[in-house]
């Protein structure tokens, strides 16, 4: 059957990917040796990593504000949401922070499989003693579904939550 069709068409019905291959090759350019990883995949991988990044992406977070239309097949663009400077964010675009974390979850995917389950945690192990030797651990040693480096890029403004995945962070807003 072969790989499908990349579709990075914003507002699109058919869209199946927030960024386009060439894209996702320039953010990949522009980053330092780690990038190897994508320059040496091929076109056919590359494409299926960005689709896998796309489906993770859409299942995983939770956008805030609207999708631009009803019609369109993936959660981006959305209208009512500000850019990082305060100012309106297109809602006839991608934003890059969007494409970027594609990208570089697509990257990421090629290197392992962030989505199977944990080797650990399916056997249920929470802890190993060897003698004097305890581990013990704990669900910030598992491997993140959606790693820092895509988690990072995206504002939290736009998201409300990330399934599978405890937020390091919160927004602090003073009580007036």
């Amino acid at each position: 059957m072969g790989t499908s069709t990349l579709v990075a068409t914003a507002k699109s019905a058919s869209a199946n990917s927030y960024c386009t291959l060439a894209e996702a090759d320039q953010y990949h350019d522009d980053r330092p040796a780690v990038s190897t990883t994508w320059a040496d995949a091929s076109e056919n991988n590359k494409l299926r990593a960005l689709l896998w990044a796309t489906k993770l992406m859409e299942s995983l977070f939770t956008w805030t504000a609207y999708a631009t239309t009803t019609t369109q097949a993936l959660g981006w663009p959305r209208t009512g949401l500000l850019e990082r400077i305060d100012v309106v964010l297109d809602s006839d675009t991608v934003p890059e922070e969007i494409k970027n974390a594609q990208a570089e979850y697509a990257r990421q995917l090629l290197v392992t499989n962030r989505a199977q389950d944990n080797d650990i945690e399916a056997q249920g192990i929470s802890s190993i003693k060897a003698g004097s030797v305890f581990l013990q651990f704990t669900a910030s040693q598992y491997n993140k579904v959606v790693p820092d480096a895509v988690f990072l890029q995206i504002p939290q403004a736009w998201f409300s939550s990330v399934r599978g995945r405890i937020s390091a962070t919160r927004i602090v807003e003073r009580a007036s």
